[in-house]
Formats: structure tokens, C-alpha cells, sequence
């Protein structure tokens, strides 16, 4: 007999999103069906709320969003309810760190919903903008209040560029998360933020126990979740790390491997 899932995790990009940045139709018929039927759909990203807010509701859904990958959670009305937030002398050393080992690099912070940047045209800033549909706000650096309650660092960069200061950044930094998202880009957080964590927190709110949950990944930093999950699902474009920590692989995501997971199990 197949097992009864009660709460759906699904990563964004590279999973939900096919390479188009879309999320295809019959995926979404299907995830409000779901919706419809009373199984909370949760996106887990590391994007910032404002990044996610549209994709839930494109989907119509209702449910809390993880966010800065388990950094912070909000809920229905996007008010955080979990934060795990970087010391704020760890965050402020770290950001003039990676100015002076490569002042080309790009330095994001990201607290709560806000996106930090010293200048919105740079380059790198600009595409993330564009491809995430939210406009930075623009600061100083020198600031300190800047670093009161920073959910992420992001660092982008040439693929050479970030390869080497993740690198630096490791040995210099062990007490807080570093890695690559892609090769452009390197994401810093606290140790203590994780997806799993996250969805640990959220099961309690869903009423739902562990083996219940369902969560789809395709990146380094889902390998936790997907580990954690009652049916940990990889996508057929995951990393080889994914795949091996998945309980099942599924198609890729520009041929909706999600939703072939989920009409298999929600009927």
C-alpha cells in the first residue's frame, strides 16, 4: 500500500521552475489541487520572501515559505516566525574581508525582506534583479546597523573569482556556511540555518510527523532536506550528491519531474 504524504517541500529553481524560469501549467493544476485537498505546499528557497511571494501565489497557495535556504520562515501573511540570523561582528567582518581579497566581487546582504547592495546598476546585482523581479536597496557599507540581523551573504562573482575566495572564505571563516549555489555564486549563513531545520519547525505547525513529508531538491544545499524528508525526491538535472542522498530520482525539471511525483502519490 503507498504511504500517505500530508506536507509537500519543493525547492524553486531547478525544481519547481524549469529552465525557463516558468512553472509549467499541469504542475501548477496539480500543486493547487493539492492545495485544494488540505496538504500545505511550501516553497523552500534561498531567495528572499519577495523573490517567492508571486511563485505561491501563481500557485494559490497558503502556507508559510522557507527562505534564505532555513535562515528565516514566514508565514501565511509573510510575517517571520523562525530566524536564524548571523552575528552581526561575524557578518561585518566577513563583508570587508571579501571586499579586500577581490573588490570585484559582488556583495549582497540580505535581512528579513530586504536586499542590500553598495550600487543597484553594478552588473551582477542588476541580472539578480532581473531574474528575481525585486529591486535592491542601496546602502553603505560602512553602517553598521547594516549588519544587525543579516540573513545571508551573497557573493557573485566569475566562476573563477568565487571558486577562490570559497576557498579563503572556509579557512578564514569555519563558524559559518559557505557554498556554492552555482559557480557564479557562493551563499553565506549561519551554521545554524539549515531547510531541514526549517521544515523540522514547520512539521509541528503542519500538526504532521517527519516520515510524512515529502521535499524536492536539486542543489548542494538541499541535500539536508531531502535527507530529512519522509521521501527525500531528486531532481534528474540534481547534482550527483543530490542524487545519492535522494530515496527516489525523478525526471528533469524541464520535463516536470515534480509534478510525475506527485501524481504518483496524490491521486
Amino acid at each position: 500500500m503507498m504511504k500517505k504524504y500530508k506536507a509537500v517541500f519543493s525547492d524553486i529553481d531547478g525544481t519547481l521552475l524549469n529552465s525557463k524560469h516558468q512553472i509549467p501549467e499541469s504542475t501548477k493544476e496539480k500543486i493547487k489541487q493539492i492545495n485544494e485537498n488540505g496538504i500545505p505546499y511550501v516553497l523552500v528557497s534561498a531567495r528572499m520572501p519577495k523573490g517567492m511571494t508571486a511563485i505561491r501565489a501563481e500557485l494559490g497557495a497558503k502556507s508559510p515559505m522557507i527562505c534564505y535556504s532555513g535562515a528565516l520562515v514566514v508565514d501565511e501573511e509573510d510575517h517571520p516566525i523562525y530566524s536564524v540570523a548571523m552575528p552581526q561582528e561575524i557578518a561585518m567582518k566577513l563583508c570587508r574581508r571579501v571586499y579586500e581579497l577581490n573588490p570585484k566581487i559582488s556583495i549582497n546582504i540580505y535581512t528579513n525582506d530586504e536586499w542590500l547592495v553598495k550600487d543597484k546598476k553594478e552588473y551582477w546585482a542588476a541580472q539578480e534583479s532581473d531574474i528575481t523581479g525585486v529591486i535592491p536597496q542601496e546602502v553603505s557599507f560602512e553602517d553598521e546597523e547594516v549588519y544587525k540581523e543579516v540573513h545571508k551573504v551573497l557573493c557573485m562573482g566569475d566562476k573563477a573569482d568565487i571558486a577562490a575566495l570559497e576557498q579563503q572564505l572556509v579557512k578564514e571563516f569555519p563558524q559559518i556556511r559557505i557554498y556554492r549555489s552555482k559557480d557564479t555564486y557562493l551563499e553565506i549563513m549561519s551554521m545554524k540555518a539549515s531547510k531541514s531545520d526549517a521544515i523540522h519547525m514547520l512539521k509541528e505547525h503542519f500538526h504532521v510527523k517527519q516520515e510524512e513529508t515529502m521535499a524536492f531538491g536539486d542543489n548542494f544545499n538541499d541535500i539536508d532536506m531531502i535527507r530529512y524528508a519522509g521521501l527525500g525526491v531528486a531532481m534528474g538535472n540534481a547534482t550527483d550528491e543530490v542524487k545519492e542522498a535522494a530515496d527516489i530520482i525523478t525526471d528533469i525539471n524541464d520535463n516536470e519531474g515534480e509534478r510525475q511525483i506527485l501524481d504518483k502519490y496524490f491521486k
